[in-house]
């Protein structure tokens, strides 16, 4: 060739991002947080995504996951992933406060000055009341969802949440993060962890400021009525004093029961209303909370374990094709075409038989191009583009090659595009050599590229898998 520069070099491009083998929640978080600004933003700019992709291998989630770390958007997603915590964190910390302001408002309320005996019913109602009919709540919602989740708590968490979260790519990255708990039927493990959260701290707030006030206030304890009869208190409270007992927590008998429903309090008893009191509700209000929250946090780690990418959502569907071409599950070339254009014609224009001319063919970003031991004015650029293969084969066609040596991605599989092109190019030199570029630790895709070589008549004489013997080869006076 005359003036090899004037085929076009791909311009530079990010480094490959290559995950496990084994993808992890936080890829997959990733990857939903790329189709949802997809969808939202329109697609992005891929094609070097795509190859990165396809050279890393795996089944289609793998190359999913690949493709969404290796997309120019995916550091800001990345970023906005890590940015998160602190995002709602104060947030956070304004719902905990006011969580604890409640229980710390409960009990002081239930409890009162101390210049009026304290109506037992009264106190553990205060105490528990709400607690436990939002527990009923939460624990129906398991079977008859109640909006997203039992968790009325966590419904406006994530109400308030979303509110202030709509900047991007932060509203993406909280998003995807809900869409992951819905698809992998997790809500309701995920907003109970909320939930949970926000009342243990009610509670141990409440149960806090009930040791302060009985430490530093002296409280009589009295029930009244107007038309239950006394036995009805004296088996409510057995009952409810049934599990402190049994952990040998001192409480009401059925004598300290009829005594507190008379006009004033025994002094003798108030050690046992109040021990019935706080057992009640670390045992029947805080333990409980305390034990859910644990296995809402165990359930929503064992869901996150569990999520895989849903395939046939539209999104990843479509790329399908794109990741996961025919000819790579057998090896070589898929069925079709009967016969792949011819190699070498001999078309190629006379007088060119001392032009050595090196192209590269949709090399991945991680193969450095040009290569450095080879000499530069060999260099005609990279074909990686529609654009660029038209521009490539104008240019041969008008100055051709005496010796043309390919460079390949030996990490990707044979594809019939690839070797047609490759026949189409070996049209204008006088001789074509394929280098096998970047050889994958899987030895079946260089057998497989040698065969596909051969399929389209390429001398496997020509077909180099080392560095020097290509070059070797390029740089050899014609016989």
């Amino acid at each position: 060739m005359s003036n090899p520069e004037t085929f076009p070099a791909a311009p530079p491009r990010a480094a490959i991002v290559a995950p496990a083998a084994t993808a992890t929640f936080e890829q997959r978080w990733l990857a939903e947080a790329v189709r949802l600004s997809e969808d939202s933003a329109g697609p992005a700019d891929d094609a070097s995504a795509l190859r990165a992709a396809r050279a890393a291998g795996g089944d289609l989630e793998q190359r999913i996951v690949t493709r969404a770390s290796n997309l120019s958007s995916a550091d800001r997603l990345r970023t906005a992933q890590g940015a998160r915590r602190q995002h709602t964190a104060p947030l956070m910390v304004a719902t905990l406060l006011l969580a604890a302001g409640a229980g710390s408002g409960a009990a002081g309320t239930v409890l009162g000055d101390g210049s009026r005996p304290v109506n037992i019913v009264w106190a553990l109602s205060g105490l528990l009341g709400l607690h436990v009919l939002t527990l009923l709540l939460w624990l129906i919602g398991r079977w008859v969802p109640i909006g997203q989740s039992g968790s009325l708590a966590g419904q406006l968490w994530l109400w308030i949440r979303q509110r202030l979260s709509k900047a991007q790519p932060l509203a993406w990255v909280m998003q995807a993060q809900f869409e992951i708990a819905r698809q992998a039927r997790a809500t309701y493990w995920w907003l109970g962890r909320l939930s949970h959260a926000l009342w243990l701290t009610t509670l141990c707030t409440a149960l806090l400021t009930l040791f302060f006030l009985l430490a530093t206030r002296r409280y009589g304890f009295v029930w009244e009525t107007t038309i239950l009869p006394a036995d009805t208190f004296v088996r409510l409270t057995q009952a409810l004093a049934l599990l402190p007992a049994a952990l040998g927590i001192t409480v009401p008998d059925a004598t300290m029961v009829l005594n507190a429903g008379g006009s004033t309090a025994v002094d003798a008893d108030r050690h046992a209303w109040s021990g019935l009191l706080v057992s009640a509700l670390l045992l029947y209000g805080i333990v409980p909370r305390a034990l859910l929250l644990l296995l809402c946090h165990f359930k929503w780690r064992q869901a996150q374990r569990r999520f895989r990418l849903d395939l046939t959502l539209p999104a990843y569907a479509r790329l399908k094709n794109r990741l996961m071409p025919d000819t790579e599950s057998a090896g070589i070339c898929s069925a079709a075409p009967a016969k792949l254009p011819e190699f070498h014609a001999g078309h190629r224009t006379p007088g060119a038989d001392h032009q050595r001319c090196l192209m590269a063919l949709e090399l991945a970003d991680d193969l450095p191009w040009p290569p450095t031991d080879f000499p530069p004015a060999h260099d005609a650029g990279r074909i990686d583009s529609r654009e660029t293969r038209h521009q490539a084969l104008d240019q041969l066609a008008q100055h051709g090659a005496g010796r043309l040596l390919i460079a390949i991605d030996a990490r990707l599989s044979p594809d019939r595009g690839a070797l047609a092109l490759i026949a189409e190019l070996s049209r204008y030199a006088d001789t074509t050599g394929a280098w096998l570029y970047g050889l994958p630790a899987d030895v079946g895709r260089v057998r497989h590229w040698h065969e596909g070589l051969a399929s389209i008549d390429l001398a496997a004489e020509h077909v180099f898998e080392s560095r020097a013997a290509a070059r070797d080869w390029l740089e050899a006076p014609n016989a």
